[in-house]
């Protein structure tokens, strides 16, 4: 009779199941936190990425460049000014929801001016809103400072012309994660000081030589559209005197004008005028423009007879400047 040879059988004992099941909640505890650190380094880098495209709205990329001059380009080039909050990026409402101007361009003169956004495309959120959140997706608590500035901290100094931006990052209410940028913008960005000296080459292109008789010109620098300008003069006098027939016909004629005052003029296409100081002796602030004469039928300063030149941002302006007369 033949004898079966009997085989022991082994397995895992309790404790072994008990460390492989702590050995993997381990490994799955471990992937869970890395993959939390990926996803709050994406946000943070949403973020940043972000605050640089909103800079890029406001002030355009100096990088890019047209025919080999920087591209000048965004809200400040538009408007003439920083958008007081996020809402002027995204839409043509200004902080307390009125309609800002819209764009406005002269073929003529190349002047344009105002609003010709949006400068940061977005989509409407499911509440139809439109906002550019950071990339934690933060939003105020009130409505009306959400719709502003889309739950960033927005801050616009008229002191230092510049624009600072602050995310709350991943805990909001605490405010212990915050991602700075205190100048997201700062006034070399977007203003360059006008020199004290202006040159002005008078193009005569008619017949005869002009002016028919003296005549009192001032040069007038428009800061960001017709409604603000800086006058120059010969610098002693409150306006500049342009002896008769010396504007030759087709012969140039350069004169300098010194600035009253020097401010700082925003980037983009910005205008000027030769205008006639005494045109209307009642009010010389009531300027004409100079077309040879100074007859008070002479038509106003308008986009339409105005000349324009570029401010380029961190580019010193000298201006030297040409005046035809048709």
């Amino acid at each position: 009779m033949m004898k079966v040879k009997a085989t022991l059988q082994s397995g895992f004992t309790l404790l072994e199941m008990v460390l492989v099941l702590f050995l993997l909640a381990l490994m799955a505890s471990a992937s869970l936190m890395l993959t939390e650190n990926i996803e709050d380094q994406a946000k943070y880098d949403d973020t940043k990425h972000r605050m640089e495209m909103m800079r890029k709205a406001i002030i355009g990329d100096p990088s890019r460049t047209i025919n080999g001059s920087p591209e000048i380009s965004g809200f400040v080039a538009d408007m003439g000014r920083l958008p007081d909050c996020v809402r002027e990026l995204i839409e043509q409402k200004n902080c307390v929801d009125i309609a800002l101007d819209s764009w406005s361009h002269d073929a003529s003169t190349g002047l344009g001016t105002g609003w010709r956004g949006p400068y940061i495309q977005v989509l409407p959120e499911r509440s139809g809103e439109l906002r550019f959140r950071d990339g934690y997706g933060n939003s105020d608590a009130s409505d009306a400072i959400d719709a502003q500035n889309s739950g960033w901290s927005y801050d616009v100094s008229t002191a230092s012309a510049s624009i600072g931006l602050i995310s709350k990052g991943f805990d909001p209410i605490t405010d212990t994660d915050l991602i700075k940028a205190d100048k997201l913008v700062v006034s070399s960005d977007w203003q360059v000081q006008l020199p004290e000296n202006i040159t002005v080459t008078f193009k005569n292109q008619s017949a005869g030589n002009l002016p028919l008789a003296d005549e009192n010109l001032v040069l007038r620098v428009y800061l960001s559209d017709l409604t603000s300008a800086i006058d120059g003069d010969d610098g002693i006098n409150s306006y500049l005197s342009f002896d008769a027939s010396s504007a030759i016909s087709a012969i140039p004629k350069t004169r300098n004008f010194t600035l009253n005052s020097t401010p700082s003029i925003p980037i983009g296409t910005r205008a000027y005028s030769i205008v006639c100081y005494d045109a209307l002796i009642i009010d010389p602030d009531d300027y004409v423009v100079f077309d040879g004469d100074c007859d008070v039928a002479n038509p106003a300063q308008s986009t339409s007879n105005i000349r324009t030149f570029s401010v380029v941002p961190r580019q010193s302006l000298n201006l030297n400047l040409d005046w035809i007369i048709p």
